[in-house]
C-alpha cells in the first residue's frame, strides 16, 4: 500500500512539467473549492482533476493513489456516515479525494527545483526557497523509505501479526527516523555545494511561464468563478 502511495506521490521528470507558480494558484483554487461546493459539484471538482491527469497520462497515478489512501477514505467516511448520515458522508469522501487527486497533481508535475527558482526571483530568501522544495522530495522518499522498512522486517520474520505490533513498530519508526536522518547529511552537502547560504546565488536556467501553464490557469479561475456563483445562487 504504501509503495502505491509513492508511486501516486513521486515526481515523474520525464512527463509533462508545469509552472511552480500556477501550480500553487490551482491548487488554492481547488482547495477554496473543496472547502464551500456542495456535493453534486464536488463531483464535478473531482471529474475535472481526473481530467487533467488523464490528459498528462497520470492515470496509473490517480489509481495508485486511490488505492493508497483507501484505508483512511473508508475510516473516515464510515466514521461520518454512522454519526451524520450518507449525504454528509459522501460531501468528505468527494473532498478527501479532490485534496488528495490534487495535491498530488502538484507534486507529480511540479519540478522541486523549479520552485526553488521561481520562490528566489521573488525574492523570497534561499533558506525560505528551499522549504516547499524540500517539502515535495521528502515526502514520497519518507514513503518509500518506510515501504522498504517493513518489507526488510518481514522477511526477517520480526513483523509477526496484526496484534503484535509493539513489537515490531518502534524498531521500524527507529529505522525510518535513522534513514531520514542519513539522507540530510547528503542533502546538506548538495545544498552546501549549491550555493545556498551565499548573498547571491545565479540559476543556469530561468523557469518561464508557457502557454499551456497560462491555459490551466485561466481555466481554473473560470471554473472557480462559475462554481462559487452557483453555490451562491443555490444559497440565496
Amino acid at each position: 500500500m504504501l509503495d502505491r502511495l509513492y508511486e501516486g506521490l513521486v515526481f515523474r521528470p520525464d512527463s509533462t512539467n508545469f509552472h511552480p507558480l500556477s501550480g500553487i494558484l490551482i491548487l488554492l483554487i481547488q482547495f477554496i473549492l473543496l472547502l464551500i461546493l456542495e456535493p453534486v459539484l464536488l463531483a464535478i471538482l473531482v471529474c475535472l482533476i481526473c481530467i487533467e491527469f488523464l490528459l498528462v497520462g497520470g492515470f496509473r497515478g490517480i489509481l495508485n493513489l486511490l488505492w493508497g489512501i483507501a484505508p483512511l477514505l473508508i475510516f473516515v467516511t464510515g466514521t461520518t456516515w454512522l454519526f451524520s448520515g450518507p449525504i454528509n458522508a459522501l460531501g468528505v469522501f468527494l473532498r478527501l479525494v479532490s485534496g488528495a487527486l490534487g495535491f498530488s497533481f502538484v507534486i507529480t508535475f511540479t519540478n522541486p527545483s523549479d520552485l526553488t527558482r521561481v520562490l528566489e526571483s521573488l525574492r523570497i530568501p534561499p533558506r525560505w526557497a528551499i522549504i516547499p522544495s524540500l517539502t515535495l522530495s521528502f515526502v514520497p522518499r519518507v514513503i518509500r523509505d518506510a515501504q522498504e522498512t517493513f518489507e526488510t522486517l518481514s522477511l526477517r520474520g520480526e513483523i509477526g501479526g496484526k496484534w503484535n505490533i509493539l513489537s515490531w513498530l518502534p524498531k521500524a519508526l527507529a529505522i525510518i527516523i535513522a534513514s531520514s536522518l542519513y539522507r540530510s547529511e547528503f542533502l546538506a552537502q548538495s545544498l552546501y555545494f549549491r550555493g545556498f547560504g551565499l548573498p547571491t546565488r545565479t540559476h543556469y536556467r530561468k523557469v518561464r511561464f508557457r502557454l499551456i501553464d497560462l491555459i490551466r490557469t485561466i481555466f481554473w479561475c473560470c471554473i472557480l468563478v462559475l462554481l462559487t456563483s452557483g453555490t451562491i445562487e443555490s444559497i440565496s
